[in-house]
């Protein structure tokens, strides 16, 4: 029976066939035969004489008495039994064939197309033979695991989009609002009187600088499919422009609170050689995001500092706040994290870390969370080549 279900449909088919023909055919024979030494056993219901003349005539019993109705039935069931198993052995060959190669596969595709309607493709589907039924179930759950990787493929993609928009409208955030600043700057110096050439200029200048950042930025963006996808491309940079504008853009981000904020250069880092090789994109959007995370939990203040190990730039931010949730310095910066949500101090921790992290490892540094007796310190690593 097993060699039966491992053949093809054809030959499986075939051999039932030939199987039941031969056994009604044996069977058919066997009726005939034994209705036919039925019939001889018992003679003719017939009982003839002749007369001198050679000529048969019925006798008086044979004319008195009818031909026997059992007679008649032999001699119809000795033509309607071969027909008979004939026929039975056809459909039985086909009843056979349908529960041995057909039932079963059928309702596994069928339940299975079903399930696929439904949007439903946590199952498998069995093969049990290796005809060609057994290989279309094969086909079958090829299509269904494509299907089931498409579907996470594209559950996926959403998700990272969603990731992605999240990072996007995050980032933006800081640049727009060092647009504002420099804007309320030279509207206040221009309702007062006191804005001079020089603060104007600088004001333009920084507005400049950020709405090529925000450009860039968006092009940046628009180009890549995942996060990971962000490229980092060092630039030959001046890092007295750093300190610059990293100390503009933290009095800039900070100007519409009360958080008085700090930025501490090391003398080493000023004495070293000038330029290095840095994405300074890539810095600058970090810093901006720790500046404004320390802006939404600092009590009163915030220390920025800035040095140069060796190839190393380390950018530390520290806020008098009450420290990093515990999640989060468990978990670290994972995407969509936000601390306990029972606490409303950490009801904005989302994308800024996580940005952070990815972006310094981007640059082959590091992002390192803990807290400290005066609040939570974030400090931040980044290859640096010197020219």
């Amino acid at each position: 029976m097993e060699r039966l279900k491992q053949m093809s449909l054809k030959k499986a088919f075939f051999y039932l066939t030939m199987l039941f023909l031969f056994i009604a055919l044996i069977l058919s024979a066997f009726s005939v035969m034994a209705i036919s030494r039925i019939l001889q056993q018992y003679g003719s219901p017939l009982e003839m004489k002749i007369d001198g003349n050679g000529i048969i005539i019925p006798t008086a019993a044979t004319v008195d008495n009818a031909i026997p109705l059992w007679y008649h039935a032999l001699g119809i069931l000795q033509l309607a039994l071969p027909v008979f198993f004939v026929t039975t052995g056809l459909l039985s060959a086909s009843l056979v064939f349908y529960r041995l190669k057909l039932k079963k596969p059928l309702a596994e595709l069928q339940a299975g197309a079903v399930r696929i309607m439904q949007n439903d493709l946590d199952f498998s589907i069995q093969s049990i033979s290796k005809d060609e039924l057994g290989q279309l179930c094969n086909s079958f759950e090829k299509m269904r695991l494509e299907l089931l990787n498409n579907n996470r493929e594209l559950w996926r993609q959403m998700e990272e989009r969603k990731r992605l928009n999240a990072v996007f409208s995050h980032d933006l955030r800081n640049p727009v609002t060092v647009l504002k600043g420099s804007a309320k700057i030279l509207k206040k110096g221009l309702s007062n009187g006191t804005l001079s050439s020089q603060n104007a200029q600088d004001s333009v200048l920084l507005i400049e600088e950020y709405t090529g950042r925000i450009e860039t930025y968006i092009e940046a963006m628009s180009s890549v499919q995942r996060l990971e996808e962000l490229q980092c491309s060092p630039n030959n940079i001046c890092l007295e422009t750093v300190i610059k504008e990293l100390s503009d853009s933290a009095r800039l981000l900070t100007m519409d609170s009360s958080i008085k904020i700090e930025v501490k250069v090391e003398n080493q880092f000023v004495t070293l050689q000038k330029n290095v090789w840095l994405d300074k994109a890539i810095v600058f959007n970090i810093a901006e995001n720790l500046i404004m995370n320390a802006v939404r939990f600092a009590k009163t203040k915030i220390q920025v500092g800035l040095r140069l190990d060796a190839e190393t730039l380390v950018l530390s931010v520290q806020d008098d706040g009450l420290g990093f949730p515990q999640e989060i310095l468990r978990k670290g910066a994972e995407p969509f994290l936000r601390g306990d949500k029972g606490n409303d101090h950490s009801s904005h921790f989302g994308m800024g870390l996580y940005v952070c992290r990815l972006l310094c490892e981007k640059h082959s540094g590091s992002l390192q969370l803990k807290n400290t007796q005066d609040g939570a310190l974030v400090t931040a690593r980044f290859k640096v080549f010197r020219t």
